[in-house]
């Protein structure tokens, strides 16, 4: 079994530190909330998570970037309290950093399940986000 190593979420998401999953959510344009478990990584006060660009949450964040995020399980049951937060979809050009965060913490982990992916989706259907302090 592969050990994921611990990393420290620092400034506003220091609740976050040691964790391996979050609930990100985002809202619909009636306002409902719609928690979504996933990984993250922690780099420089910013989360950063990688998703398909055809998923709703994609569309829901570029609609209203305003989001919470909340420290989980794996299967979305919430450790602490959730943080109001503001995401946006990353360009290419900006994929650097987000792809470096989520290798170093996860690993091996990582790049078996983003090869996964890549080969059962479309060319560039892979994005990072990134989640920010609110402003």
């Amino acid at each position: 079994m592969t050990t994921i190593p611990q990393t420290a979420a620092t400034g506003y998401f220091a609740a976050l530190a040691g964790e391996q999953f979050i609930v990100l959510t985002t809202y619909r344009a009636s306002g409902t909330p719609v928690p979504t478990t996933v990984w993250f990584a922690e780099a420089g006060g910013k989360l950063y998570i990688t998703t398909n660009v055809n998923l709703k949450k994609v569309g829901r964040i570029r609609a209203n970037p305003a989001v919470q995020v909340a420290a989980s399980d794996q299967v979305g049951n919430l450790r602490g309290t959730a943080l109001a937060a503001q995401a946006r979809v990353l360009e290419p050009a900006e994929f650097g950093p987000a792809e470096a965060a989520l290798r170093a913490k996860y690993g091996q982990v990582y790049v078996t399940m983003t090869g996964q992916m890549d080969a059962t989706q479309p060319p560039n259907s892979r994005i990072f986000l990134e989640v920010t302090p609110p402003c």
